[in-house]
């Protein structure tokens, strides 16, 4: 299926979870903030989720520090 993620196209398997396509950009669930199809997502919301064709997706690194 074909996602947009960050403004750019990416295919990625049928059924594919959003911690799984974290995983696979080499990041981890809790180090970013996701927006799915315009709406940001809190944790328990991320790994529930299941991806669909056409999802918009915007995901953010959250760094600490100052």
């Amino acid at each position: 299926m074909l996602l947009t993620v960050n403004g750019a196209a990416r295919e990625v398997a049928d059924g594919t979870t959003l911690p799984e396509l974290i995983a696979e950009l080499g990041l981890q669930v809790g180090s970013v903030v996701v927006e799915h199809n315009g709406t940001a997502l809190l944790r328990s919301e991320v790994v529930a989720t299941t991806l669909h064709d056409g999802d918009v997706l915007e995901l953010v690194r959250a760094v600490a520090g100052g």
